[in-house]
């Protein structure tokens, strides 16, 4: 199974969430690929920012993350900015969700971790599937 990782995810595995945990720890085992848009990793230092949390902690948390060979930091080519331009005009939605949303659609994977209202548009068009707990 191939995951695109939002924002969401992120603080919930910063949290400690054993559902985010326990996706992460597949990934290691190689049973789970889990791609991360690098505007997700901007918005999670961000909010993680907001809370208190020092940077050498954050940092700390993405190291681990990124540590498994099945966890990708994805940037943005031309690609994406087009079809997520697309997205959020056609849609509505915000730019941010849609640059993720098109990160998950043209990286091949099959469900998008989050708990975001804001991705239902592109769910009821069979755009997206998502998962969340």
């Amino acid at each position: 199974m191939k995951y695109c990782a939002d924002t969401w995810f992120i603080l919930e595995a910063f949290s400690k969430s054993p559902h985010a945990i326990l996706l992460l720890q597949e990934t290691r085992g190689g049973k789970t690929r889990i791609v991360i848009p690098l505007i997700v990793y901007a918005e999670a230092t961000k909010k993680l920012m907001q809370k208190g949390i020092s940077q050498d902690t954050i940092e700390q948390f993405f190291e681990g993350v990124e540590a498994s060979e099945h966890v990708d930091l994805i940037l943005m080519d031309k690609a994406i900015a087009q079809e997520a331009a697309r997205l959020s005009l056609s849609f509505h939605v915000p730019l941010i969700d849609s640059i993720v949303a098109a990160t998950c659609t043209l990286t091949g994977c099959d469900l998008l971790l989050t708990g975001d209202s804001d991705y239902e548009p592109l769910t009821k068009k069979r755009y997206l599937k998502l998962r969340s707990w």
